[in-house]
């Protein structure tokens, strides 16, 4: 039996003022360069898994405009799926038999230059096919009929527990949702996929 879409949530990092941001030093460099082409390669190669020569472990640097001291268990800089995660949260994907991610080392420093310990690289190493979109919905969705929405082929999909659709959504299984929410893993955002674009239930942050 295919599973029902309200069973896959979209994933990410909250973009919250009230936590520590960061980016790599080398994304940092192509921007800085105008090399937005190298820019785009290297951060799609740390979030989806084709390291190719990349060196590790990968430099991270608190961003310049953020502030904020305190560290949640999933690191986001806001515009991209570079994310960081935190041992404990690590620590809870492998005890559970989450699929679909790897790790990646780092060294995260703050705006005065302390290391940040207990924090990973994050890669989605999971797959799904293209995100697709729909103006006339399957009736599980519960939209009207000239609502628009996202879906994606089951079919093409991996079996995982987090993984990729094309071209950049994140999504995850219910059974790592109820993990997320129960373990009060913080710095995270998430949304029923069947909920998706309905802004009066879409985003939980966590």
């Amino acid at each position: 039996m295919k599973p029902k879409y309200s069973e896959f949530y979209d994933f990410g990092g909250a973009i919250v003022a009230t936590t520590l941001a960061s980016t790599p030093d080398m994304w940092e460099k192509y921007i800085a360069d105008k090399e937005f082409d190298k820019a785009h390669n290297y951060q799609w190669a740390l979030c989806y898994g084709d390291y190719g020569d990349i060196t590790f472990p990968v430099i991270y640097h608190q961003e310049k405009y953020n502030y904020v001291k305190k560290a949640r268990d999933v690191i986001n800089p806001g515009f991209i799926h570079l994310l960081l995660i935190s041992d404990r949260f690590k620590n809870l994907l492998e005890e559970n038999g989450i699929t679909g991610w790897q790790t990646y080392p780092i060294e995260l420093y703050d705006r005065k230059g302390n290391l940040v310990e207990g924090y990973n690289g994050f890669t989605i190493i999971g797959r799904a096919g293209d995100m697709l979109t729909f103006d006339s919905p399957p009736e599980e969705f519960g939209y009207s009929p000239k609502s628009k929405g996202y879906y994606f082929n089951v079919d093409l999909w991996d079996g995982t527990d987090i993984f990729h659709v094309r071209p950049n959504f994140i999504l995850i299984t219910s059974r790592l949702a109820e993990l997320l929410i129960k373990h009060k893993i913080s710095g995270v955002s998430i949304a029923r996929l069947t909920d998706y674009g309905d802004w009066k239930k879409d985003k939980r942050i966590l």
